[in-house]
């Protein structure tokens, strides 16, 4: 079995951790794998350590003629069986270059955006021409199979994207007070980059509705999340002077390790990185009614408010804010929920046993 993984452009390891440690998994199994695409010194570093075949081969074009070539090359010279792709823009190429050959071809999809009537998706995530599409949560898998047509709703396979904690435990803890932040103020915190579906508006407004005594510090994390329009609704909140507006930062692991509670707000979510990563970490969660994100955590580790509603997200907020118990505890169950039901060893297992179907049909 040799197969082909196609990964994302020229990313941060963090952001690709996921991804890669289930190319190293099924290294370790045993299978022939080579690994293509844009990778940072640090992703480099990492795949040598490992003894893991891979090529600095990546799209720069929407349709990569260029691409194509050393693509098809690539699958001769290994004679490739199986292309597992996991961005839409290599496989818009990619793809191209297998078709009317044997090789099959799975892609990876986690979010709730693709529509079977724009045009573009034939070429990417619904080409007719793909044996699987590996959906990240029941959400994304009901989505997805609504989107294909006929005989072709068969294709949808879920499969978790799993994580451990043990990814992190040699991160040291941040030393949140360079923050400004007191040693025995309770940190709330937010990880998303600046989208409107992130919904990130409504955590600094959920400040507004906090009914605690405590001291209570607000920290947000993301590319263009220290723009104007966060600080002029930084500037209306009662506790305006503890809410800190971080941006991009390449120490969100290290940061989250000294926070209290983790909040997502998102519109829609897949699934959710950085709330896998904050469960790994011991986290409790408030998080939005979002999707798959909701797979994610039970009632025991973690509490669900509508979209939309910063009021809600306040409240459930202050409810862990003033129950150090339960919060303690809701935290522990989270890393125990992560370890025991979306395990990084469960995605590798169930990625094999694809590969091994599809190659038998």
């Amino acid at each position: 079995m040799k197969i082909l993984f196609v990964i994302k452009g020229n990313e941060s390891y963090v952001s690709q951790q996921a991804q890669l440690e289930l190319v190293a998994g099924l290294h370790k199994q045993g299978i022939d794998i080579l690994l293509i695409g844009h990778f940072s010194e640090k992703v480099e570093t990492y795949l040598k350590g490992l003894k893991i075949k891979y090529e600095m081969v990546f799209p720069v074009k929407r349709i990569d003629r260029s691409y194509m070539k050393d693509f098809k090359k690539i699958i001769q010279e290994y004679q490739i069986d199986l292309v597992h792709f996991v961005d839409g823009k290599s496989a818009r190429s990619g793809l191209m270059a297998i078709k009317n050959t044997s090789v099959r071809s799975v892609i990876y999809f986690g979010s709730g955006s693709l529509h079977w009537y724009d045009p573009s998706s034939y070429l990417t995530y619904l080409n007719p021409t793909l044996d699987a599409i590996i959906c990240n949560s029941q959400f994304v898998y009901n989505h997805v199979t609504k989107q294909l047509l006929g005989k072709y709703k068969n294709k949808t396979v879920k499969i978790y994207k799993g994580y451990t904690s043990k990814w992190f435990e040699n991160i040291p803890k941040k030393d949140i007070s360079e923050f400004g932040i007191p040693k025995d103020a309770l940190v709330v915190c937010l990880v998303g980059n600046h989208r409107k579906i992130k919904g990130t508006k409504y955590f600094l407004e959920s400040s507004h509705y906090l009914e605690t005594t405590k001291n209570v510090h607000y920290i947000l994390i993301g590319e263009k999340t220290d723009i104007s329009f966060f600080k002029k609704s930084k500037e209306k909140s009662p506790i305006a002077t503890k809410i800190h507006l971080l941006g991009h930062r390449a120490d969100v692991i290290s940061i989250l390790k000294g926070i209290d509670i983790y909040v997502q707000t998102s519109l829609e979510e897949g699934f959710g990185r950085a709330i896998s990563e904050a469960m790994c970490l011991g986290k409790p969660i408030v998080m939005t009614d979002a999707g798959g994100c909701t797979e994610l955590i039970d009632e025991t580790c973690g509490i669900i408010t509508p979209i939309k509603n910063p009021k809600a997200i306040g409240k459930a907020i202050s409810t862990l804010i003033n129950n150090n118990e339960l919060r303690t505890q809701m935290g522990i169950n989270a890393k125990k929920r992560i370890e025991s039901k979306y395990h990084i060893d469960d995605t590798v297992k169930e990625t094999v046993q694809l590969y091994k179907r599809l190659l038998n049909q």
